[in-house]
């Protein structure tokens, strides 16, 4: 299993969490984690700092992590960035979110990678965009924390339902809703 994960740590401790079983499953050589893109808050800087942090606690030194998209505003409280060596994680290691997730793609075998979105969908719905065919034949899945509404007769449409990733950017949400 190859997975690349869009993420914004912080401010609840799902995505925490979701960093730490997929790190040490990584570590164990379950699965193969190509990449964390941060994002969000207008923080994804300080988030991909803390994604940083953790994978590297975990062993995961080999996981790059990129400073995605910037989403709507959240002001972070502070105990979401205290974290023993936070400070000190050098930020000339973080990449460019849209490469590194382009990046994750392109390497990927044919219909290997797992693409795990747990946060706004920005950055998924700009490579699917820039570069439709490249995630069509890269990509096995598509997980996200989020859903769709319903019509008529209990049928699923393309419109993005009302939980929190999808509303910090309904556009992104709806992009990716009618391409998966």
């Amino acid at each position: 299993l190859q997975l690349v994960i869009v993420t914004d740590p912080g401010p609840d401790p799902d995505d925490v969490k979701a960093l730490i079983v997929a790190a040490l499953a990584h570590r164990r050589r379950e699965l193969l984690l190509r990449g964390v893109v941060c994002n969000g808050g207008q923080q994804p800087r300080a988030r991909a700092k803390l994604a940083r942090r953790i994978l590297d606690m975990l062993g995961a030194t080999d996981v790059p992590v990129g400073i995605g998209s910037d989403g709507k505003p959240y002001e972070a409280k502070a105990h979401e960035f205290e974290l023993d060596g936070y400070a000190g994680v050098d930020e000339r290691v973080l990449l460019p979110g849209s490469e590194l997730l382009r990046l994750c793609v392109e390497q990927a075998e044919a219909r290997s990678l797992t693409v795990v979105c747990i946060s706004g969908l920005r950055d998924f719905a700009d490579l699917i965009l820039e570069r439709p065919e490249l995630v069509l034949e890269k990509v096995r899945a598509v997980a996200i924390m989020g859903g769709i509404e319903f019509g008529p007769g209990d049928e699923a449409t393309c419109t993005p339902d009302t939980t929190a990733n999808n509303m910090w950017d309904v556009e992104a949400a709806t992009e990716v809703y009618r391409f998966c």
